[in-house]
């Protein structure tokens, strides 16, 4: 909430100075840091530079990962300076829908083969699978066998992200919908297709996806990022197959350690479901990708902060990602643009934010992490003396919580300190009130501080009890401490 219209000179100086400081001894920003990890820099010297330079979680992306990728860099982590707190991201490809194959790829013996679709011309999409490795301009595989059920004249169909605009002119109801392509543009083969406003009768979790998934329980992996999700029964169905497969393994998963979702908001569905999404899921991904193919691009930003504001009042973490720092994949610096998208994600107070193939691909993946590192710094110093959260619209299981943050505020304290008894519940209750300190959350399991390395300003910490005092509980930050136990609030002033 902003505090004043009008900003005093004081204030403005202020605001300068410790943006300044800040940024120039390198403090960690409050807002997380999501990285996905690649073929640039999965090896242990680059994925080192990529914990060094700020990354809270790793992202594995499995729309492409093979296992032996996985273990590579899963074990790389593990062998880094720093990287016990990083959380493993699996994110799923998804019940996505796709092209098929394309004969000029068979016969020419390259999977990058294209072919031109001009405008104006017809193309046929069908279920039939004997065009499956054999789609030319004329007619394309898709691999929803209810495409042609689903979509009327006049709809629209785009290929690979939007490139191609497709309009609908005819739908034989069972296999075959025919099209006119609305612009030159070529397309290669297994691309993916959006249905922007057709509600689709897709399952939550591909086989692909269940096998994914599995395999990652089975390996340790702290939060699945689910793509694709459309409503919150889907989010229930997938809370159903992790269950089943945690359970499968105690011995990865012991007294009670689960794995998260995040589920990743794509498509319009997914947009009017979503107060029952945030409701079922741990945290919420704004993937701004397929979401902005689904819906107007001029509608991106303000349902991003939408989103944003829906999670931060439903105390669920919640991560922007997408494009933020996109070319830096070929170049060492991000365009303006890029840095006021930044920004604005952090002023927004998101949790996290997220680097696709910056990290992964591109040419800079650590220095990528730093810049953002720097950019979130700067946006936190100008936003500690601008905002904060309107905190008489919680709901009353947030009261030691808002006590525990008009105390840091009121006392000045350099941080707040969580003894967290309910498995990162009440720490995530702490940083949805957004406190311009660092929240440091003690916890008995390594996984749950992992998974709270999700959540804005927390810096977990795991110890053999939580039955401590709250004075012994002071002892892990310097300065003066704000304790939150589940029995009350305290300070503590250190000589």
């Amino acid at each position: 909430m902003l505090r004043s219209p009008l900003l005093r000179a004081a204030a403005a100086s202020r605001i300068a100075e410790r943006a300044a400081t800040r940024v120039t001894t390198r403090q960690a920003s409050l807002t997380k840091l999501v990285a996905t990890i690649g073929p640039a820099s999965e090896e242990a010297e680059p994925l080192q530079k990529c914990v060094t330079a700020g990354m809270h979680v790793m992202r594995l992306n499995f729309s492409h990962a093979t296992p032996e990728e996985f273990f590579l860099r899963v074990n790389n982590l593990a062998a880094s300076e720093g990287g016990d707190y990083v959380a493993k991201l699996l994110d799923t490809r998804g019940p996505e829908v796709r092209l098929g194959g394309l004969a000029i790829c068979k016969e020419t013996d390259n999977r990058k083969a294209k072919v031109l679709l001009e405008q104006g011309n017809e193309l046929k999409l069908t279920t039939d699978p004997a065009y499956d490795g054999a789609g030319d301009a004329q007619t394309m595989y898709v691999n929803y066998e209810r495409i042609a059920a689903k979509v009327k004249v006049g709809d629209q169909v785009l290929l690979d992200d939007g490139l191609v605009t497709l309009d609908v002119t005819a739908t034989d109801g069972s296999t075959t919908v025919t099209t006119k392509i609305a612009n030159t543009n070529e397309i290669g083969e297994r691309k993916g297709v959006n249905l922007p406003g057709v509600a689709l009768d897709l399952p939550a979790l591909s086989a692909k996806d269940e096998k994914d998934v599995a395999f990652g329980i089975e390996n340790g992996i702290d939060v699945v990022a689910a793509s694709f999700v459309r409503d919150g029964a889907g989010v229930d169905a997938i809370r159903q197959f992790i269950d089943k497969e945690v359970a499968k393994h105690p011995s990865v998963y012991p007294d009670g350690d689960t794995v998260h979702i995040c589920s990743k908001i794509e498509s319009l569905d997914a947009l009017q479901n979503i107060d029952d999404i945030i409701e079922k899921s741990d945290g919420i991904m704004v993937a701004r990708g397929d979401l902005g193919v689904e819906v107007p691009l001029a509608q991106i930003a303000t349902w991003q902060k939408t989103v944003v504001a829906k999670c931060r009042e439903a105390g669920k973490p919640v991560v922007v990602a997408t494009q933020m720092l996109e070319s830096m994949q070929k170049n060492p610096r991000p365009t303006r643009a890029e840095v006021a998208d930044v920004t604005n994600a952090a002023l927004d107070l998101a949790d996290a934010v997220m680097l696709s193939g910056e990290s992964a691909n591109g040419d800079y993946p650590d220095l990528a992490i730093r810049t953002q590192q720097d950019i979130l710094e700067a946006a936190e110093a100008w936003d500690d003396e601008l905002y904060e959260p309107d905190l008489d619209e919680l709901s009353p299981e947030y009261a030691l919580a808002r006590a525990c943050v008009e105390a840091q505020r009121v006392s000045d304290a350099d941080s707040i300190v969580v003894i967290d008894t309910e498995r990162g519940d009440m720490t995530r209750r702490v940083a949805a009130l957004a406190p311009d300190v660092p929240v440091i959350s003690l916890v008995e399991s390594m996984r749950v501080g992992r998974q709270l390395n999700m959540s804005r300003g927390v810096a977990p910490q795991c110890v053999d009890d939580l039955g401590l005092s709250s004075d012994a509980a002071a002892q892990y930050a310097s300065g003066t401490v704000v304790v939150y136990k589940s029995d009350g609030v305290s300070l503590h002033e250190k000589p």
